[in-house]
């Protein structure tokens, strides 16, 4: 699986409460059913450099063949001065069991199939930022009943060691296996006691070589209106003070299972992007939404960066404390929903001290036709 290493210098209303299940009627486009499922948040982390997790599973309402196609996870930060000290650390795809890392003994390719579950990972950094009583992470499932034409799915795995220097981006890019179509994806940065370290961009590309007119093997990520992406890429940006040799950031692709015929389904992809935020009081919210000839909305990604990531390499945004608090299905107002998504919202936020004018806040939404 190819790897890429970059090197550069350097919430809004929560959906609380039990599961939530809402089914989303295929368009006179496409016979794809998504069912969004939520689930009560996990609350915290109170301690510094710690993470917990919650879980969405697609089978809690007696779905029994609904798999996950996408992943999504929304953070509520407070108020208080503390509200920078909480971002997001995984949004991954998930068997019940355990996560698709190293440690748990899985390697780079396919990792497991049809994947049921969507596990949002919140963690803290440093002591110094404080904490707030209202911090929560709540998991979001994009769960595609299996019927038509993908009848199954499979989640391919793919790691790049880093970043370990302070003030450093590493990215790791999945790829579908050929003949196959990428659905959605996921990022993940490990370990969980390093405060510093967090997933920073998760998008779709394309693994199509290098030069002009490329994506550069996964660096650039997919632009609005493209359609087929083959790949997913996650970033992991370290913002710590001293090197830590034991980072890892994981990219996680979500595929139709093999020896499915899907010459016939198509998936568009969405996008948009905002300036900023560059004060550490704004929770910098863009949405993008699928169109009605598009189909349905399957998934989507979010990240922020140093600039146009759709036409240039991943960089790193303005400061190392940038970070994420939200990917997830929305209205159009940026308003997480479950019933009849058609948009998707990413929430981005700067470090205690604000950010640069440099600092680009970008969101997709994967839409899909013909299943």
């Amino acid at each position: 699986m190819a790897k890429k290493s970059l090197r550069s210098p350097l919430v809004a209303a929560l959906v609380l409460g039990t599961a939530l299940a809402v089914t989303l009627p295929g368009t006179a486009y496409a016979a794809t059913t998504i069912t969004v499922r939520t689930a009560t948040p996990a609350s915290g982390p109170g301690t510094a450099n710690t993470e917990n997790t919650s879980d969405a599973n697609c089978r809690s309402g007696g779905d029994t063949d609904d798999v996950v196609s996408g992943v999504g996870i929304l953070q509520t930060i407070g108020t208080a001065a503390a509200q920078s000290n909480l971002h997001v650390k995984g949004i991954v795809p998930f068997n019940g069991t355990s996560e698709y890392t190293l440690p748990n003994s899985y390697s780079d390719g396919v990792v497991g199939t049809n994947a049921t579950q969507a596990r949002a990972v919140g963690a803290t950094g440093g002591s110094g930022g404080g904490f707030d009583a209202a911090f929560g992470s709540t998991p979001y499932a994009m769960c595609l009943d299996p019927g038509g034409t993908i009848t199954g799915t499979q989640i391919v795995m793919d790691h790049v060691a880093g970043p370990t220097a302070p003030g450093t981006i590493d990215l790791a890019v999945a790829t579908c296996p050929e003949g196959t179509r990428l659905l959605g994806g996921g990022a993940r940065t490990l370990p969980g006691t390093v405060g510093p370290l967090k997933p920073i961009v998760s998008y779709p590309t394309f693994l199509d070589g290098t030069g002009l007119g490329t994506h550069d093997n996964g660096a650039i990520a997919a632009a609005d209106g493209e359609t087929n992406p083959d790949s997913w890429a996650a970033g992991g940006s370290y913002g710590g003070m001293s090197t830590s040799s034991s980072n890892v950031t994981y990219a996680y692709a979500i595929c139709s299972g093999d020896e499915i015929d899907v010459s016939g389904v198509t998936v568009t992809v969405r996008y948009d992007d905002s300036s900023g935020p560059t004060s550490n009081t704004d929770l910098h919210e863009t949405t993008v939404g699928c169109g009605e000839e598009d189909g349905t909305l399957i998934s989507g990604g979010a990240g922020i960066s140093g600039g146009d990531i759709t036409t240039s390499d991943f960089t790193a945004p303005g400061t190392q404390g940038d970070h994420l608090n939200g990917s997830y299905p929305s209205d159009s107002s940026g308003n997480p929903l479950t019933t009849s998504p058609a948009h998707w919202t990413s929430l981005t936020h700067t470090g205690g001290s604000g950010s640069t004018g440099a600092t680009t806040s970008h969101v997709w939404a994967l839409c899909l036709t013909g299943n």
